[in-house]
């Protein structure tokens, strides 16, 4: 597996993969991802050339500041500078796929945006990672969710779904995310509000994975597959 740094003004991204001039999948994973999330890609897809990045600080360089918008900015940079030409179809899993959403339009052809937190505030247990996180986090997790020890702020990414300009696919987990409740894992972060948004934009198919919560790739893999497979073929 190749790694291509590329510079831009708001700091390093990495761009995991090869570039042989295929058409590219670009995928970007979620908060805390692990270093392997969606690594046998470019094994299932050999046709085309697979770049996965992880959000800035995890697995990879910081950027200037932390947000969702400066995420896809200098990722859009560094798409800007390797695509030759080309547009990238986009896998966004979680806070990726806000990343996703928010990428520059004229560099995406379609998306397949898998659970999108698209209003934070209201998903309960987000509070879990001032426990949970690692080493670092905190700034991520006050900046992007709006939560630290003894305080939260709101944070509201549903204009992403009125300015998104590419077709996309949407896949949310079955289990809702309301009432609170013990449940092994978490249920879908993506409250019934942002559901109604997503489904009512006339560029967006939601399909809803029975049973599965806010991990759909661990939970509810062989529904998923399919529909990636799917995605990848256009």
């Amino acid at each position: 597996m190749e790694a291509f740094r590329v510079e831009t003004p708001l700091g390093p991204i990495e761009l995991l993969g090869r570039d042989t001039g295929a058409p590219v999948q670009l995928v970007i994973t979620g908060a805390f991802a692990s270093s392997n999330t969606l690594e046998l890609n470019q094994q299932r897809f050999p046709e085309l050339d697979v770049w996965r990045t992880h959000l800035p600080g995890n697995h990879s360089p910081p950027l200037v500041a932390t947000s969702v918008g400066v995420f896809a900015a200098a990722i859009s940079h560094a798409l800007r500078q390797r695509l030759a030409g080309r547009t990238a179809s986009v896998i966004g899993l979680s806070v990726g796929a806000l990343v996703a959403m928010a990428l520059d339009p004229a560099l995406v052809g379609r998306l397949l945006l898998v659970e999108p937190p698209l209003r934070p505030d209201r998903a309960w247990p987000l509070a879990q990672l001032l426990d949970a996180m690692p080493p670092g986090g905190e700034d991520f997790v006050w900046q992007v969710f709006g939560l630290a020890e003894g305080r939260a702020e709101p944070r509201d990414y549903t204009g992403l779904v009125e300015r998104l300009r590419r077709p996309a696919k949407v896949v949310l987990g079955g289990d809702a995310l309301l009432p609170e409740r013990e449940r092994t894992g978490w249920p879908s972060l993506v409250d019934a509000d942002s559901r109604r948004r997503l489904a009512a934009h006339p560029g967006i198919e939601v399909e809803v994975l029975a049973g599965a919560g806010h991990h759909v790739l661990k939970e509810a893999w062989p529904q998923f597959e399919p529909i990636m497979r799917a995605f990848a073929a256009g």
